[in-house]
């Protein structure tokens, strides 16, 4: 489990499915990869099933943690900005930098960075980070979730009563998004459906 989904493993250990009630960055990402990415960096994603309102499963190939040294030099080859929620400094490595294939997957990053600010005036960008690097069983490195929505501006924007801010989402839209694993069921919650209630009445 992350804070945006629930990620379940199938009995053969082979695929998972992430499962979220709204996340629009991954969204995004899923759909490039659907359409004809591919890179030796990138998580192979199989199917993208549609759930209630804009959640979604994604059923992507299973992923381990990475070695964190190869990881860091990884995203900071990758790298085309430091604005991820929990952005790290990474050591650089000049060679990985000039990869063909490193190339081509920053620009089809950079691309869909592009992509996502054009649709959402909360959108993040790039979250090239060791924690978004996992590997295959044998080894290889995959970029997974390489793109973000500023998810704690959409949650100010909900406790503080900003709705100018919250435009391009729906009211199930944001009762979808305090669904998401890191909004645990209790009364602060409640409060916060409340609010969205009241902001989109």
């Amino acid at each position: 489990m992350g804070d945006w989904a629930w990620v379940h493993a199938s009995p053969d250990d082979s695929v998972v499915a992430r499962v979220t009630p709204f996340d629009p960055a991954f969204h995004l990402f899923a759909e490039a990869c659907l359409e004809g990415w591919t890179n030796p960096f990138l998580v192979r994603v199989d199917e993208l099933v549609p759930l209630r309102h804009k959640g979604y499963v994604v059923v992507m190939e299973r992923l381990h943690a990475a070695d964190e040294d190869r990881a860091q030099r990884l995203a900071a080859a990758l790298t085309i900005d430091q604005e991820g929620p929990s952005a790290q400094p990474a050591t650089s490595d000049a060679g990985l930098a000039a990869d063909s294939d490193v190339i081509a997957l920053r620009t089809r990053v950079e691309e869909l960075v592009a992509e996502g600010d054009r649709r959402f005036r909360l959108w993040g960008g790039a979250d090239i980070r060791p924690a978004n690097i996992l590997q295959t069983l044998d080894g290889q490195l995959r970029v997974t979730d390489p793109v973000f929505v500023r998810g704690l501006d959409i949650f100010e924007a909900i406790r503080d009563g900003h709705a100018d801010r919250l435009g391009d989402f729906s009211r199930a839209d944001l009762h979808d998004f305090l669904s998401i694993p890191v909004f645990p069921p209790g009364p602060e919650t409640d409060t916060l459906h409340h609010k969205v209630d009241a902001l989109l009445s």
